[in-house]
């Protein structure tokens, strides 16, 4: 047959046509679909090449970025920390004086006096130095006598006695306000970096040609060896220097003054109190040794919790009293409580230089947990000194620790150093403060509600069922308790005010207590029972150490009577069956 189709049949496929023809007919023999996908298939290839190269241009454009980055934070960080260090500066007390610290590069302490003179100790840190600046000296004339008063003299015994740990503390705000100023210049030297770089974009042209790499690298050399230079090169004092006689050989042997006036004033102001200390010291250990004896003969009177009890220790009103401190350390060693509890005013003055009396405190403890609502005389110093140290301070949230849940606030208001004037730290009454609390303890079974002021405290114990078994305050230095609430279902709340564990007297002209004197009244703690199945506190335990450092413990006081708690109460508590009543330990 003649024609297309007998052409098709007669030739076989492929047969005498060209490679190129046959892979043209080919790609026809798929069809207009096949084809469409297959170029979709490769473009979709093509793309995905193309954002893989766009995605390691953007890692090895990262990468660069963060290592220059790297290598400009290292290269500024010589100039911020000298910024940092040269520009650190708090305000805190020494003594009874408010003072304002600043660090520098002079390499010597240098205590400014005003209108009396400055004195000079060499830098245990050199080249860095410090300028502390006493504020509230006056004229020489007037303040010579009230600046080495006894009470005077008292304030600066701590210094003295303990003088790494008063300065420590405040080196330690000194060292945190020195990596803020650094971090800051950190933060204005990578900026100036940023605009280096965008030079071109952000400068004129005729400014970005003198910017070359080179001349800025030799502009940072030079900055950075001149800054360093002026550090390591010693300073000559331009002023005239004395000695002051008395600290030769002392731990002052370095010490000079620009004053006669000044040198013949510590002179004496320094012997005072090395006196002052040494009688101090004497007689802390004596009372110490005293009580410690009178405590040894009473071992078997010491409070002691049943199987089926827990025991909590609390005080407060402690002060930083250095020889009670002690002898609770060795009354909680003792006795060994699951938990310790301080109702505030923990310190005197709540300053920086007080960071030894915390960390003293802190060992009360022993391991277990320690928790604290400061009081009127603490600050926000000293709760960051608790912490660092180990103490849970209450911030008003409830905190669940040793099986029990516990509850309390820090003091709304403090006193001002070395003064009975107070101030606000937050805008809220202690009545306000406590029905917060109340508030917030309803929610929930709460074991122990930790305040300081009677004023919140009363608050709390007069609320319908107050909301927690236990409820701690101090602040009056007099003991008033136990009190018992008994509450619709058969359970009760034990609260307590709680005497000065620092035996701390309100002061007069010519009587006060200082950290280093023996408890002037009864030194008080106590210890709290509680009923493990029930949660209910049931008798307390007071200890008294008195001014003569005879110990006293007192008989158990019961505070309820589990076996005539109702079942259906017991049962809500956890307690299953009935818990036998507690008998007195003597």
């Amino acid at each position: 047959m003649n024609g297309p189709a007998s052409d098709r049949r007669s030739s076989p496929s492929g047969a005498n046509r060209s490679p190129a023809q046959r892979d043209s007919v080919n790609e026809g023999d798929h069809g207009p679909a096949e084809s469409g996908r297959w170029r979709t298939l490769t473009s979709v290839l093509a793309r995905h090449a193309a954002q893989l190269r766009s995605r390691r241009a953007l890692l090895t454009d990262l990468g660069k970025a963060l290592l220059l980055t790297l290598l400009a934070t290292l290269a500024a960080a010589p100039l911020a920390a000298v910024w940092g260090i040269s520009h650190a500066q708090v305000e805190d007390y020494l003594g009874p004086h408010r003072v304002n610290f600043a660090s520098n590069f002079g390499g010597e302490v240098k205590v400014d006096l005003g209108p009396i003179g400055n004195a000079y100790l060499a830098s245990p840190t050199r080249p860095m130095g410090l300028t502390i600046t006493v504020g509230g000296v006056g004229t020489a004339s007037a303040n010579l006598g009230s600046l080495f008063s006894e009470q005077t003299l008292a304030a600066y015994t701590s210094l003295y006695t303990e003088p790494k740990e008063a300065i420590s503390g405040i080196v330690e705000r000194l060292a945190h306000d020195a990596v803020w100023e650094g971090l800051k210049a950190e933060a204005v030297l990578l900026l100036g970096v940023a605009i280096w770089r965008l030079r071109r974009q952000v400068l004129p042209p005729w400014i970005v040609s003198r910017v070359t790499t080179r001349r800025a690298l030799a502009i940072y050399v030079t900055v950075v060896a001149a800054v360093v230079g002026s550090i390591l090169v010693p300073q000559k004092p331009q002023d005239p220097r004395y000695p002051v006689s008395i600290a030769d050989g002392g731990r002052f042997s370095s010490l000079t003054v620009d004053s006669l006036l000044l040198a013949d004033v510590l002179d004496r102001g320094v012997e005072g109190v090395k006196l002052l200390s040494a009688r101090q010291q004497r007689a802390v250990k004596n009372y110490v040794d005293t009580a410690a004896v009178s405590l040894s003969e009473q071992l078997d009177a010491l409070p002691k919790p049943n199987s089926d009890e827990s025991m909590i220790l609390g005080f407060s009103d402690l002060h930083c009293n250095q020889a009670m401190t002690e002898l609770i350390s060795r009354l909680a060693r003792a006795t060994a409580p699951s938990l310790v509890l301080s109702s505030g005013d923990d310190t005197v003055n709540g300053t920086a230089a007080e960071r030894g009396c915390i960390r003293r405190e802190a060992a009360i403890s022993n391991g277990v947990p320690f928790l604290v609502a400061t009081g009127n005389h603490d600050s926000n110093i000293t709760e960051a000194q608790m912490r660092a140290a180990g103490v849970t301070v209450l911030d008003g949230q409830e905190v669940e620790t040793a099986g029990l849940s516990v509850l309390g606030d820090d003091d709304p208001e403090h006193n001002i150093p070395f003064s009975v004037d107070r101030t606000k730290d937050r805008p809220e009454t202690e009545e306000q403060m406590a029905q917060r609390l109340v508030d917030l303890a309803g929610n929930k079974h709460t074991d122990v509600l930790l305040v300081h002021q009677p004023a919140a405290a009363r608050v709390i114990m007069d609320a319908s069922n107050p909301p927690a078994s236990l409820v701690l305050w101090g602040h009056y230095h007099a003991q008033s308790g136990p009190r018992v609430i008994m509450h619709e279902d058969g359970s009760w709340t034990v609260g307590m005010q709680e005497g000065t564990a620092g035996g701390v007297r309100e002061p007069t002209f010519t009587s006060f207590s200082t950290p280093f004197s023996p408890p002037l009244i009864s030194a008080d703690v106590y210890f709290y029972f509680r009923d493990k199945a029930t949660g209910l506190i049931t008798s307390v335990q007071p200890v008294h150490f008195l001014p003569n450092a005879k110990v006293v413990i007192d008989d158990r006081i019961a505070t309820g009577d589990l076996a005539k708690l109702p079942l259906e109460t017991r049962m809500r508590l956890g307690g299953a069956s009935a818990t036998p009543s507690v008998e007195p330990s003597r």
